[in-house]
């Protein structure tokens, strides 16, 4: 540090301030205590390699797409969230920081409460996003709205799933520092909770870390194939 000019130092300790406060939950919630349940273990996915070209459906659903820390390391999501928008015209597809959480549970809910159809919810987030989600997963719980699917990347602190969410694809990269490494998640009621937890470590050809999960082509392939699922099975079933 002797030798690094007054700007090379100020550089340096922005870079780490933004590191740090990327994912740290800012929000002041106190996080639910762990309880000791059963949770289903690892389920092998082969994820598409390649995105698969696709027509313009008449599905209907809600996509609620959520970034962590500032928003600039969680642009991935919105990737997602653009392709699916171009392939599913009626699907409502949007995207928040992680600190409007309690804005999107009200939206939820009062679009479900307003309408006769119930058109499949889907919740995805990475980082703090994916934190907060999983406490949207829990309003929504609480006010008696289900929840399709819940996709989360990520998530750093958040590990019990409420009975309202019917599958959970948690994708995260175990490390070393608690506030960059995901963890395995698990489900108050197992019966109820289909969670599939993807170790990215287990995967061929993906080499991330904490700021760049989100944005990888195999990672996005999957959450795609997942959520296409949910939106085809969900408007079969009438959600």
């Amino acid at each position: 540090m002797k030798y690094l000019g007054k700007q090379q130092i100020f550089f340096f300790l922005c870079c780490i301030t933004l590191g740090l406060t990327g994912c740290v939950d800012l929000s002041g919630a106190k996080l639910t205590p762990e309880k000791k349940v059963t949770y289903h273990s690892n389920k092998s996915i082969k994820p598409s390699a390649q995105k698969k070209k696709t027509h313009a459906s008449k599905s209907q659903g809600e996509i609620h797409t959520m970034l962590g820390g500032l928003g600039m390391f969680s642009v991935g999501m919105n990737t997602v969230r653009d392709d699916l928008a171009k392939q599913y015209k009626n699907v409502s597809a949007s995207s928040n920081m992680w600190y409007n959480a309690g804005d999107v549970t009200k939206a939820i809910t009062h679009y479900y409460y307003t309408h006769k159809t119930h058109r499949p919810i889907i919740l995805m987030g990475h980082s703090l996003g994916a934190n907060e989600q999983i406490k949207v997963a829990r309003n929504l719980n609480a006010a008696g709205v289900p929840v399709d699917l819940l996709v989360t990347v990520d998530a750093v602190s958040q590990t019990i799933v409420p009975p309202n969410v019917k599958h959970v694809l948690n994708v995260y990269k175990p490390g070393y520092v608690p506030m960059f490494s995901g963890l395995k998640l698990k489900a108050v009621d197992p019966n109820a909770t289909l969670i599939e937890n993807i170790n990215v470590d287990n995967l061929k050809n993906i080499n991330v870390n904490h700021f760049t999960i989100d944005k990888d082509k195999v990672v996005q392939a999957m959450i795609l194939d997942e959520v296409k699922k949910v939106l085809i099975d969900g408007n079969r079933k009438g959600a």
